[in-house]
């Protein structure tokens, strides 16, 4: 059994692991990073949501993410990643097709398979934002706001007030940080950490409702969505703030 206090510990760990690995400014380790949480997603995220073919899934998922980590590893372009995202789509469809067992629950593994694809592949924003100063600081200071925010969740306090908690000390740190490091600045330090704790405080509320959080499996591919769906969006920002 997995505490849920423990999966916002091993999020924290991740997160805070990404921010240390864009300090370090070496080439390898955050597309190493981000590889190593798309198959541990992938591995747990068909047993999570309780998926009638859970091998199918977890290689549909996986290979979908790491080709999508060596696309944008060797060419940095966010946009070769529509055809890495019709593939998933089309693999899930050819994994159903080769299921032997009547094929029951169809539409839910279909789109579970797909969902945890895309969110696989969304997680390589944090690489397409390439090794600029102002790209390094803009993920530090994301995977620095997201270990804020799932560390709260690893306080015994009600589940009502973890969002709160865990909201309010990410946009803290986020605004310390956007004073601190000027490529950001405090607007934008804001907006990253505002929307760091949202993401965790959701993630947190949705995945605890859910059986097979209590096997270590599903619960450490759970604490692993924050950081692979956070990709995508600090992307987004990063294209705002340095065009």
């Amino acid at each position: 059994m997995t505490r849920h206090s423990n999966r916002g510990v091993i999020t924290a760990a991740l997160t805070a692991g990404l921010a240390l690995a864009a300090v370090s400014r070496q080439a390898y380790l955050v597309p190493a990073l981000v590889a190593v949480a798309v198959v541990v997603f992938a591995a747990g995220w068909p047993r999570l949501l309780g998926l009638p073919s859970v091998r199918s899934a977890t290689i549909v998922i996986a290979a979908s993410g790491l080709t999508a980590v060596g696309l944008i590893t060797w060419r940095d372009d966010f946009g070769l990643l529509a055809p890495v995202v019709g593939l998933a789509v089309l693999g899930a469809f050819i994994a159903e097709m080769a299921r032997r067992d009547g094929r029951p629950r169809l539409v839910e593994s279909v789109a579970g398979t797909v969902m945890g694809a895309v969110v696989a592949i969304g997680a390589t924003g944090w690489i397409a934002l390439g090794e600029s100063r102002p790209a390094l600081a803009l993920i530090v200071t994301a995977a620095t706001t997201l270990a804020t925010a799932c560390a709260t969740t690893a306080v015994p306090v009600r589940i009502r007030h973890t969002a709160t908690i865990a909201t309010v000390l990410a946009t803290g740190v986020g605004l310390f940080l956007g004073h601190v490091l000027s490529d950001v600045g405090l607007v934008f330090g804001g907006v990253v950490g505002f929307a760091a704790g949202i993401l965790t405080a959701a993630a947190y509320v949705l995945f605890i409702r859910f059986p097979a959080i209590g096997r270590w499996l599903p619960a450490v591919a759970a604490a692993t969505v924050p950081l692979l769906m956070a990709g995508g969006p600090t992307y987004l920002v990063g294209t705002l703030v340095f065009g």
